[in-house]
């Protein structure tokens, strides 16, 4: 970053401090390490998901790299998970921004696009999530795919190491293998087809170069079927306009979209854009991909006539932005440290109840079933959702709405409840003829009379 502008790297430094001031750590993360921690354990890859009642066995475990990082980086509690957010939020707009930069973008483009990039992507930039393992890998592959549009060459079959890692990591591979096949049939196959072509096959290969191998086609079959993607109060929701994080996104994306299209670009990236797009309207979580796509081109547009370079010595360039990198560096750390009770007393509560419910089958409704997981509890559904029956799914899903009719699969399995007083699962637990029996911070355990 040190040969980035001092206002571009002070707009990253800002960016890294929201970042690590409001980040919190949602569904689709503990379970990861709950997962990476018996696999460090035992040296080996479970079948199904240990850490759950429910029959999971055919599960298809691919991505057991990414679990094993994110036990390691839970081993400093869920601060540790934010922590990681952060970097991989400043990695990812570093690498952007310094691609704009090489490619001719002025500072005043650069850093209205990381606002809104920050404001429009506010839900996945805030919220630590499994995600968080795909924002470099995706960053890489745009990079390297816009080189490859200017320059033609044979680093393109960088893209099948890369999706081979990516794979291991997350299931957000599939996003680039959607933006890289863009590339490739718009853009490649014309010139070059051969290559586009053998790249194009072996990079469909390398999402199955993982634990899961030829099994991991059916694996993210199971992710796009499951009940999770029909249901509009989770992490699937569809794009909504009661919604202000997809507000947000949508008018951010609009702004994105406006800056580049006004000028013509590659085939490919409208096609790319569009098929983004589209994916955000059906489930918004894609949304930060589409501003990740396209914050590089929308940077480039602002073009406004550089003013005159300040005069400053060649030390004087090279320590400055080593002294605002370095200061970021403490802020942010600051920032994590003062933040860090309030992650440890919500953990010390997950370990309080996956203690109380020790040998027991727990229901309990995400983040929180997550948390418990990591802690050492048996719970009877949590993430990963697909891992599990479609009819498990279903009941889970209504129990976490309160509909305990719909629910009543998941209330039947289960010794105990988790939840707080009032909520639509406590509501739920009651009405199943559950009583409150034990209190431990703001949540009470019923169990059957």
């Amino acid at each position: 970053m040190g040969t980035l502008p001092v206002p571009v790297l002070l707009a990253l430094g800002a960016v890294a401090c929201v970042v690590a001031w409001l980040s919190v750590v949602g569904s689709d993360a503990l379970w990861l390490s709950a997962l990476g921690d018996t696999i460090r354990a035992d040296h080996r890859i479970p079948q199904g998901v240990p850490f759950a009642a429910a029959p999971s066995d055919q599960w298809v475990n691919t991505t057991a790299l990414g679990q094993v990082l994110f036990s390691v980086l839970h081993l400093g509690g869920s601060v540790g998970i934010v922590a990681a957010q952060v970097v991989a939020v400043a990695l990812t707009l570093s690498i952007l921004v310094s691609s704009a930069q090489r490619r001719g973008a002025r500072v005043f483009g650069v850093v209205s696009v990381l606002v809104l990039v920050l404001v429009g992507g506010a839900a996945p930039l805030l919220i630590a999530r499994a995600q968080l393992l795909s924002l470099v890998p995706f960053a890489a592959l745009l990079v390297l795919l816009r080189r490859e549009h200017d320059h033609p060459s044979q680093l393109i079959w960088v893209a099948v190491p890369l999706m081979a890692l990516w794979g291991n990591l997350h299931g957000a591979v599939l996003v680039g293998v959607a933006v890289l096949g863009c590339y490739l049939v718009f853009s490649r196959l014309r010139s070059d087809p051969w290559t586009a072509v053998g790249v194009g096959l072996a990079s469909l290969a390398a999402t199955c170069l993982n634990p899961g191998l030829l099994r991991a086609p059916h694996y993210y079959l199971g992710v796009f079927g499951g009940a999770a993607t029909n249901d509009d109060s989770g992490m699937w929701s569809r794009l909504s306009l009661t919604s202000p994080f997809d507000l947000l996104l949508l008018v951010a994306s609009i702004c994105l979209a406006y800056m580049t299209f006004r000028r013509r670009q590659p085939v490919w990236e409208y096609a790319a854009a569009l098929g983004l797009g589209m994916a955000s309207v059906v489930a918004a979580r894609h949304g930060v991909w589409l501003l990740l796509f396209l914050c590089v081109p929308a940077a480039l547009a602002l073009r406004l006539p550089p003013g005159p370079a300040p005069a400053s010595s060649a030390r004087a360039s090279r320590l400055v932005p080593l002294a605002i990198s370095a200061a970021c560096v403490i802020v942010v750390g600051g920032l994590l440290a003062v933040r860090a009770p309030t992650f440890r007393d919500a953990d010390t509560v997950a370990t309080r109840l996956a203690d109380a419910t020790r040998g027991q089958v727990v229901l309990v409704a995400e983040p929180l079933a997550e948390s418990m997981a990591a802690a050492g509890a048996t719970v009877w559904v949590s993430n990963p959702l697909d891992a599990f029956d479609h009819a498990d799914q279903t009941a889970y899903l209504a129990f976490m709405d309160g509909d305990a009719t719909a629910g009543a699969r998941a209330l039947t399995q289960a010794d105990v409840v988790v939840a707080q007083p009032g909520t639509p699962p406590a509501q739920a637990a009651l009405v199943s003829g559950y009583t409150a029996k034990q209190v431990v911070g703001v949540y009470v355990l019923f169990r059957r009379d």
